[in-house]
């Protein structure tokens, strides 16, 4: 007679046991401040690039400035 039990896991166990746990994290938290930081340099890029790199360089730095700040206590 087999009895079948099964696991309750909780969500995302398999991708944190396959990529190494903390390392999964670590990715996940830089993917979104990297998304937002691009989000908050996309209006900035339409009225500023003129298809130069170091207007682009310096659109990201202003834009990670801006999204450092806004995490601030006020």
């Amino acid at each position: 007679m087999m009895t079948d039990t099964k696991k309750i896991r909780e969500f995302g166990w398999l991708e944190a046991k396959q990529s190494g746990g903390a390392v999964f994290e670590a990715g996940v938290k830089q993917s979104k401040e990297v998304k937002a930081i691009r989000r908050i340099a996309e209006p900035l890029m339409e009225k500023h690039w003129k298809d130069s790199v170091t207007n682009l360089h310096r659109i990201y730095k202003v834009a990670e400035y801006l999204y450092n700040r806004k995490k601030r206590f006020k």
